[in-house]
């Protein structure tokens, strides 16, 4: 579906009431049940997704200075996590999705839950691979970590994916 095609759809659900002002006059979706609890549920995991993104950014491992196989994965983790963040905004601040709104973070919080997997296994077999070639360094701790923290970032990814596609949506009238 083109941009403008969306846009002409989205735009046939908005009118104008008496007083001139636009009412969206379309599909509403809810959250079947305890739709706080699943928000919640959807928002640890998120959070625990972006705090093992930015602490693998900060570690300093060994043969991480600049290098090309950590610079590239985490660029796309980044890139994925903001994605992810900005669609699970709308998802988590609202008690109803109007069906474009719905649509939109269906489609694109899992596909952005994938490529952060993609990204985090990237820069954790990277990693490995760096550590069994080269050994741990003078900083075996952080060579450690690092590597632990892309594989927890792409278990979080899919638990996230997972968490997001069991929520059960209703259509309001």
């Amino acid at each position: 579906m083109s941009r403008a095609s969306r846009r002409k759809e989205k735009l046939a659900d908005i009118v104008q009431d008496s007083g001139g002002n636009p009412v969206y006059v379309g599909e509403m979706y809810r959250l079947v049940g305890d739709g706080r609890g699943q928000r919640l549920r959807f928002g640890a995991i998120l959070a625990a997704l972006a705090a093992c993104v930015i602490a693998s950014g900060c570690i300093d491992a060994a043969g991480a200075n600049s290098a090309y196989y950590v610079i590239l994965p985490l660029i796309g983790e980044v890139s994925a996590l903001f994605v992810l963040c900005w669609n699970a905004v709308k998802v988590l601040s609202a008690d109803g999705l109007r069906k474009y709104t719905h649509d939109s973070v269906s489609r694109m919080i899992p596909g952005a839950c994938r490529v952060l997997t993609v990204f985090a296994l990237f820069g954790m077999i990277a990693a490995v691979s760096h550590l069994v070639r080269f050994g741990l360094g003078t900083q075996p701790v952080k060579s450690v970590a690092y590597p632990v923290l892309k594989l927890l970032a792409a278990a979080l990814a899919e638990r996230c994916g997972r968490c997001f596609r069991a929520m059960e949506w209703e259509r309001t009238d």
